[in-house]
């Protein structure tokens, strides 16, 4: 029990390092929504989850990117109108908006930046305290 405990501090630790940077450094600002709203959304002994909650429903279309460049790979066209309405003028269809993977960029800075290793080297010595502490305590108990 005691280690799925650690595991979890040491995967809510890492996501917190990696929010802070997608926030510093990764993640766009036009409004600075995008980059506030950024936390840990959720951990357990196995995983953590980084993101934006629902208060910038557009980070998955900055994330991911739309039409052209995003999943469908499709232009984005007017569904009820004959045009859409854009700071050019009226055009039948565009091509939308590259993706800005922040959160995975983020993550790689923390990884490729040497982050990760040093978590793992600290995660290792916390175990090795805490078992080093279990087997006095069973050594004193006999």
């Amino acid at each position: 029990m005691e280690i799925k405990k650690l595991s979890e501090e040491f995967l809510y630790k890492i996501g917190i390092e990696v929010s802070n940077l997608a926030k510093q450094k990764t993640a766009p600002i036009l409004t600075g929504n995008l980059k506030r709203d950024i936390s840990v959304r959720s951990v357990s002994h196995k995983e953590v989850t980084i993101g934006n909650t629902k208060i910038t429903s557009y980070a998955k279309f900055v994330h991911y990117g739309t039409g052209v460049y995003g999943p469908k790979k499709a232009k984005i066209r007017a569904k009820k109108a004959k045009a859409l309405k854009t700071p050019y003028g009226y055009k039948k269809s565009i091509k939308g908006q590259k993706a800005n993977p922040y959160l995975e960029n983020a993550l790689d800075e923390y990884r490729n930046g040497g982050g990760l290793d040093r978590a793992v080297k600290s995660f290792g010595n916390e175990i090795g305290k805490k078992i080093k502490a279990d087997i006095e305590v069973r050594f004193k108990q006999r």
